[in-house]
């Protein structure tokens, strides 16, 4: 099934390629920006997280050391709603390649269930579509000047993880949890 599910993912990335290429002009990820990976409750499917976990299996054994002492750490806590990602090291994703579907998606304008525009948090950072944001408005006001028009889409998880994907790919995302609560229930060694 992770086969399958990878096959998935390559297609779900060659959509959102498309979708961030067009959205160029109002984007400002890059490389070690990190803000969405330092605050969240990172929700991800059963299949999501085994993913990641058969890719966590695979990394060098300094970063695994990296990543198991920010999951001890994490578990440590009160099990906070909103925590850094434990899989972030030195300003990267350790397992961006198993990275689950709302990490891809993150940094677009998205519909939520009913249909309303969802832009990304870190417009109030200045980053995506801060150039045509209005932060008094709490709302997109214009477009950008060589004419490009920001674009919502249909990505949130719940319609790419929908039975029809399932069906589609032979895949099954199975129970959804917060990435702490996974975690919690592999018995990490906290001491």
């Amino acid at each position: 099934m992770i086969t399958r599910y990878r096959e998935y993912l390559k297609f779900l990335d060659n959509k959102l390629a498309t979708m961030f290429e067009s959205q160029k002009p109002f984007i400002k990820c890059k490389k070690g920006c990190a803000y969405c990976c330092r605050e969240g409750e990172y929700p991800v499917s059963e299949l999501e997280y085994v993913n990641i976990m058969f890719y966590y299996n695979e990394l060098e054994d300094n970063i695994k050391d990296r990543v198991n002492e920010n999951i001890s750490n994490l578990l440590k806590k009160q099990r906070e709603k909103m925590y850094e990602c434990p899989f972030l090291v030195n300003g990267k994703c350790s397992v961006y390649p198993a990275r689950a579907i709302i990490c891809r998606t993150f940094g677009l304008i998205s519909y939520d269930d009913k249909g309303k525009k969802r832009i990304p948090f870190c417009v109030n950072l200045g980053l995506n579509y801060a150039n045509v944001y209005n932060s008094d408005l709490k709302q997109i006001t214009s477009n950008n000047i060589d004419g490009t028009e920001p674009l919502a889409y249909n990505i949130n998880r719940k319609f790419l993880r929908s039975e029809k994907i399932e069906r589609e790919f032979d895949i099954f995302f199975g129970d959804d949890k917060p990435l702490v609560e996974w975690l919690a229930e592999e018995n990490f060694d906290i001491t």
